[in-house]
Order: structure tokens, then sequence, then C-alpha cells
């Protein structure tokens, strides 16, 4: 009876070690396959590392982009302005405007006078063709002559401009009388050889130069004066334009 029980216990750990076996020769071959194949695991493992890395490139150029607009910038030593800064855009003071185009100029009707807002340039060649035609023949007595006189029979400016008109030889051109207007602005003084205050010269010039019919004012004084470069005010002014505009009347009448 031993020897049969020991013969079945026999047969039966026999008859496990093999099923035992077969179980797992078959689960070896499978992970075996598994590997072979790159399994589902790490398959999607490699695809999730190429996604990424894809991005990666894509990021990488998006920076190199963004360098590109860097470099096209200032740096941080530009102080922010443009190539032509430092640069003046007019001789004339008040931010590159001009003197006429300056605020405070009274706001009235210059006519003929307007010219004083030609450019330097142009008055300084009206004042040498008024110099390069002065003729002290036929010019010199009448610009030394006092521009008005108690003495009713004493030839003045007032009365050859008036009464003896057709017989002068004077500047005419509103251009030249307001460059040598401005000749004696700048320093004082005139380049005309001739002896008379510059206050009657001034008158006679501004007079001459305005419109026949239209008044000088002292408005009218500070005005040209201050586009000429020169402004002239308070009484000063009023003065001036108080002896242009006998000028002017005395034009009017000899001229017609």
């Amino acid at each position: 009876m031993k020897t049969l029980k020991s013969s079945v216990a026999l047969a039966a750990a026999v008859l496990l070690t093999g099923v035992a076996a077969s179980n797992f020769n078959g689960l070896s071959m499978a992970a075996m396959a598994q590997e072979a194949s790159g399994g589902p695991d790490n398959g999607q493992g490699n695809q999730g590392g190429q996604g990424q890395g894809g991005q990666g490139a894509q990021s990488g150029q998006g920076n190199q982009g963004g360098s590109g607009a860097g470099q096209g910038g200032p740096d941080v030593t530009s102080d922010g302005q443009g190539p032509q800064a430092g640069n003046p855009s007019d001789t004339n003071s008040g931010g590159g405007k001009p003197a006429w185009a300056q605020e405070g100029i009274p706001e009235v009707e210059l006519g003929r006078l307007s010219v004083a807002r030609s450019p330097d340039q142009v008055l300084e060649r009206s004042l040498e063709e008024a110099l390069s035609t002065w003729d002290a023949a036929t010019m010199e007595a009448f610009y030394s002559l006092p521009l008005d006189s108690s003495d009713p029979d004493a030839t003045t400016i007032l009365t050859e401009l008036s009464l003896n008109w057709d017989n002068l030889t004077i500047y005419d051109s509103p251009l030249q009388n307001l460059a040598l207007m401005k000749d004696i602005l700048d320093d004082g003084d005139s380049q005309l050889d001739v002896n008379n205050d510059t206050d009657v010269l001034m008158a006679v010039f501004l007079g001459v130069a305005s419109d026949k019919v239209l008044p000088i004012s002292t408005d009218t004084v500070i005005a040209v004066t201050t586009i000429l470069g020169y402004p002239i005010t308070g009484d000063d002014a009023e003065d001036l334009a108080e002896d242009a505009e006998a000028v002017r009347i005395a034009v009017l009448a000899g001229h017609g």
C-alpha cells in the first residue's frame, strides 16, 4: 500500500511539474513576443518623445524670430531721437519757426509791408541793390532833409513828397526800403552816405514801403519790426508809427 501511494504521489508531482513548465513557457514566449515588437507601452512612450521633440524645434524657431526683432530696435545706449536730432531747423529762434511765424505779433493788415517775411538772403540782396544804386547828386539832398518843420515855408521831407513828387529820386521798392530799415535796426546806423537822424530815415523807409491807402499804426510798427527780427514796442513804436503815417499821407498826396 505504501508503494502504491508513493507511486501515485510521484505521478501527481510529475503532472503538476509539467503543467507549471507549460504555463511558464507560454508566459515567457508572450513576454518575448511583446519585447520583440516593442510593446504597446514602449511604442506610446516613443511617440510622446517625438511629439515633444517637434514642439521643441518649433519653439526654438520662435525664439530666433524674437532675436531678429530685438536686433532691429535701439539698444540701451540709444537716446530715442531721430537722425536729425541736434540739427538746427532754422536760423531764427523760437523752436525752428521764422520770426514772422512767432506768437505775439499783432494781427494787422500789412499790404506791401508783407514782404518783410522774405528770407534774409532776399533782404540782403535788396540792401545791396539799394546801396549800389545810391546817387548822391540826386538823392542825398532829399534824404538829408528834416521830416517836418514848424516853418510853413521850410523844405522838408513831407513837403517834397506831397508837392514835388515828380521831381524826386527816391527808393520806391518795398523790399529795398525795408532792407534799408533793417540795416538801421541791426546796429543803429545806416550805410547810406547821408547825414540825418536814423529815426527820420526809418519813418521814410516804412512810410514809402507801405500801401498808400493803408494806414500805419503802432501795431503795424510792432509787427514789421518783429518780423524783421528787431521788435520796436511801447512809445518808440508809437512815435515811429506817427512819423511813418505822415510820410504815407504825403506820398498819397504827391503820387495821387
